[in-house]
């Protein structure tokens, strides 16, 4: 179960701040009470961030735990960060793009159909 996480657990600095401990304790309480659907949805938001962060925007990081702490839907937060970056991201990423657009839609279906 997301032990492999680093970039969702973890801080981006030694020193935890009030953002770092909250965004923690909001993923740790949310990782308790996954299915597994939405387990494989937290797998991909971690490969984004670590791909992010491999490609040295670092920024983005703090961007996503403050709107995700803030109560921001996840899909919203991913897909708004790569289409601002649409002109240098690659394939894999617009990959995730697509994925994360089938998110938004069968949250929409679930929500407004069942």
């Amino acid at each position: 179960m997301m032990d492999n996480n680093i970039f969702l657990l973890t801080s981006s600095h030694s020193k935890k701040s009030t953002l770092d401990k909250a965004y923690f304790q909001h993923i740790k309480n949310l990782i308790q009470t996954l299915s597994e659907e939405d387990e494989a949805r937290w797998e991909i938001y971690s490969i984004i961030i670590e791909q992010l962060i491999n490609e040295g925007k670092e920024q983005y990081y703090t961007e996503i735990k403050y709107r995700i702490s803030d109560g921001e839907n996840p899909n919203e937060v991913m897909l708004d960060i790569i289409e601002r970056e649409a002109d240098t991201v690659d394939n894999v990423m617009w990959f995730f793009k697509r994925r994360i657009e089938e998110y938004l839609e069968e949250d929409y279906f679930k929500k407004f159909l069942l």
